[in-house]
């Protein structure tokens, strides 16, 4: 039996936002070149790089795309009550207390001419709560700032409330007076709310200290985006690469995005969306340079829709492609002219928020969801169940299922896998598994079938929990396919309308059924220890490896196979900041090394 709803003392819920690390660019080397410590004005991000350490020292404040709405740039920090880790602060319910914390790096202010010392101001952009929970009225988000004798001064705060829009960013402005301008000058944001858990939650996006500054000046010289790319195969973010050939055509939508226009006057711009292969080769021109028409108003905001494509090129392996949205707007540096003299300001680049791209999967599997969970998903009934309808297009063999169990504490707990032609029928498989730790680099729990199912049309594969506790599975709210996810805690199955978004539930298929092996990528580098006196070990496999400092200019460490990769040995080089530009077997990512002496 299967319905539409109805009470239960079980329940299917969300909890989350979970914990997201900072966000791993793979910038050029023109940008790696800004990379130096800014410790002087201006002082400019809006996080479309993540939270990068050469300007913020962050203690629990983490990365989001996804959980603002309405965001000024691509990227934010999202303010909550668990640690880097991801674990509470607290284990008690209902300790309060403070949470997380965002530190800017010392910027020497003491040189600032007398003349424009009251010309000094810091904005930056907030939202309560975005699609996580907002503060209740006894929560705050502060602003401390560091005064010349050493102590934080709490310069700025707001309260939470039912009242506040968490569909708006807000953005303030703050005078930084001439008594607080000293040469180690730092400001920090933090939150005081609830520390048992990811609750009470705040964003922060698009900072900006510079001088000669009025309380008045809050627009920029930036068309930024704000989200990343969305494209669909039917239903699918990502799909098996076997059945490529067959099913795709016609069957993919438009790629979209949306960017606003920063400043107060209309600008003329066009744009590009490209579909690359996984190291950045263009495999499809969707649009090229198209003029935005009408052109975007002063401070508009508006969503961008490539051509309509029917099929793309075909790779020759299975991996990933990326689709990439770039604005083609004239943004460039920061400029100030001084009568006959232009200074530019490499640290405020307002190119950087200019290009998005989103990895789409055509391996050996489909997904609902676009690959990485912001929320977790789960059930507290034991004996429960839970599953994910899925269709595929032609008869396949089941031959593994992958499972993102979000939540570490549930390690080692047992449940069946099991896959269902119809859930009213006898499953088609079941068998009992264990929840064990992630390997090296890997992204999700993958659970190998001992038998290829054969299956056609409609399915469903999911699992029965032996626990009255709930087992997390990752949820990706940003695409809602939440009718297809079916629960049953003891009175027949039901239909899902409670949550939405997509369960990182995903079945892998073969058109043989001889393969016993997941596809799934892993991001298999550990590159460690960070800080480091001399060596620094590289483990996984990749096929290019260059270091570049600070300046932008490759160094040579010395380079050493090892059982697992390389040691790169520092000895000879300055200590500092470095940055490893690997090409690994998930795509082009940097890594900082801090060198000490």
């Amino acid at each position: 039996m299967i319905s539409q709803g109805g009470p239960s003392l079980a329940q299917f819920v969300t909890f989350g936002p979970l914990h997201q690390p900072s966000k791993t660019s793979t910038e050029d080397i023109a940008v790696l070149a800004r990379l130096t410590n800014s410790s002087s004005l201006p002082f400019w991000d809006d996080f479309s790089k993540g939270i990068q350490t050469n300007k913020w020292d962050a203690k629990g404040a983490s990365y989001t795309e996804t959980i603002g709405n309405k965001a000024p740039s691509i990227g934010m920090v999202l303010f909550n009550g668990v640690d880097e880790a991801g674990k509470s602060y607290s284990l008690q319910e209902k300790d309060q207390g403070e949470g997380d914390y965002l530190s800017s790096i010392p910027i020497d202010l003491s040189g600032i001419p007398a003349s424009q010392q009251s010309s000094v101001y810091l904005s930056f952009f907030w939202q309560a709560g975005g699609k996580a929970e907002v503060p209740d009225s006894n929560d705050r988000l502060s602003i401390q700032i560091l005064s010349p004798d050493n102590t934080w001064l709490t310069v700025w705060e707001k309260r939470g409330g039912p009242t506040l829009d968490r569909t708006r960013f807000f953005q303030e402005s703050l005078l930084i007076r001439p008594e607080w301008q000293h040469a180690n000058f730092q400001f920090r944001f933090f939150s005081n709310g609830r520390q048992s858990g990811p609750f009470d939650s705040w964003l922060l996006d698009y900072v900006y200290l510079n001088s000669k500054r009025s309380s008045s000046d809050l627009t920029y010289p930036d068309r930024a985006l704000t989200q990343g790319t969305t494209v669909r195969l039917g239903d699918f973010g990502a799909y098996p690469w076997e059945l490529l050939q067959k099913n795709q055509k016609g069957k993919w939508s438009t790629a979209k995005s949306e960017f606003q226009n920063l400043e107060n006057r209309f600008k003329a711009m066009e744009y590009s969306v490209t579909l690359r292969d996984s190291i950045g080769v263009n495999l499809l021109p969707i649009n090229s340079t198209t003029p935005f028409n009408p052109v975007p108003n002063a401070l508009e905001r508006r969503t961008i829709v490539s051509r309509t494509f029917t099929e793309v090129p075909i790779p020759s392996k299975p991996g990933v492609v990326n689709f990439e949205i770039a604005l083609v707007t004239g943004d460039g540096l920061l400029t100030a002219i001084n009568g006959n003299d232009t200074t530019r300001y490499a640290q405020v680049d307002f190119r950087d928020n200019d290009k998005v791209s989103t990895r789409f999967a055509l391996r050996d599997y489909f997904a609902y969801d676009q690959g990485v969970a912001d929320y977790t998903a789960g059930i507290n009934q034991r004996s429960g169940q839970l599953a994910v309808k899925y269709t595929t297009p032609e008869a396949v063999f089941l031959k593994g299922i992958s499972i993102d169990f979000a939540n570490a504490r549930q390690l080692n707990q047992v449940l069946d896998l099991v896959v269902w032609s119809a859930l009213d029928k006898k499953p088609l498989y079941s068998k009992e598994v264990v929840i064990l730790a992630k390997g090296p680099g890997q992204e999700i729990h993958y659970f190998a079938l001992e038998e290829a199912i054969p299956v056609s049309g409609t399915y469903y594969v999911g699992f029965t929990q032996f626990t009255n506790d709930f087992l997390q599975v990752g949820l990706d709210k940003s695409t809602n396919f939440g009718d297809r996810i079916f629960y049953n805690v003891g009175g027949g199955w039901v239909q899902n309308t409670e949550v939405s978004g997509s369960l990182l539930i995903r079945p892998h298929v073969s058109l043989t059924g001889k393969s016993t092996g997941s596809i799934e990528p892993t991001t298999s580098l550990r590159i460690y220890p960070n800080p480091t006196v001399n060596e620094v070990q590289v483990e996984g496999e990749f096929s290019s490896l260059r270091v570049v400092d600070t300046f932008g200019r490759e160094v040579f460490p010395t380079r050493v196979p090892s059982a697992k990769g390389e040691t790169l040995n520092f000895k000879d080089q300055n200590p500092g900041l470095y940055l490893i530009y690997v090409q690994g077997n998930s795509g082009p990512q940097s890594y900082r090394i801090l060198v000490k002496k």
